[in-house]
């Protein structure tokens, strides 16, 4: 969850606090699409923060490699990995800067992974590029909307409209690929302190042709 755009400082120190900033639990989004993931396959969490989706997938038999500006956020990843009795790869990259495999991976999940505007259809194309045809890409964000539930209710997401998701942009990002599903609305967080209460937000599953 840490993005490109805001310093790794931020991150390390958010992600040395006390417990899961975030939760530990997995997006509901991967939750709701477990039967897309396949033991053996390989998975790839770019901005995995403090691990939570990283490890769900592990869990659920996937290879996974998790990529992450936060030295502390990558520590917290694995410990959790460890505390749940699984293994994962743990990279601390900036998704900026990464070497970007070429058709690799079977399952994406790129979870509130928020960058500028001039960024995000570059990163979404990096992610449809390595993922293997026939494999998911897994988006899960807020909704510019989402601006008013921070002044209401301080629940989560940048502060900025360009990095929220407008879904005729996330749409247009990935319209080389088949949309699985696609789905906005307002639901309340319960993710650790910092998405916590009624939300924006957009949940996506895009499938690369064969």
């Amino acid at each position: 969850m840490s993005t490109p755009g805001i310093p790794k400082e931020f991150w390390n120190a958010r992600f040395s606090e006390q417990g899961y900033a975030y939760g530990d639990r997995a997006s509901r989004l991967l939750l709701g699409f477990r039967d897309l993931l396949k033991p053996g396959q390989r998975a790839l969490v770019p901005a995995c923060g403090e691990g939570r989706d990283a490890v769900f997938l592990a869990e659920c038999g996937l290879e996974v490699t998790a990529v992450d500006m936060s030295a502390a956020g990558l520590a917290k990843t694995a410990e959790l990995a460890a505390t749940r009795g699984v293994s994962l790869t743990c990279i601390e990259a900036d998704l900026s800067e990464w070497h970007w495999p070429e058709a690799e991976y079977d399952c994406i999940a790129a979870m509130f992974l928020h960058v500028p505007t001039a960024f995000r259809p570059v990163l979404h194309g990096k992610m449809l590029s390595a993922c293997k045809p026939g494999g998911h890409v897994f988006l899960e964000g807020f909704l510019p909307e989402q601006i008013d539930w921070q002044k209401s209710h301080n629940s989560g997401g940048p502060n900025t409209p360009d990095k929220l998701f407008a879904p005729d942009d996330i749409r247009a990002d990935f319209a080389g690929a088949e949309s699985v599903s696609f789905l906005t609305g307002t639901e309340t967080l319960s993710e650790g302190l910092y998405h916590n209460g009624p939300a924006a937000l957009l949940r996506a599953v895009f499938r690369k042709p064969e």
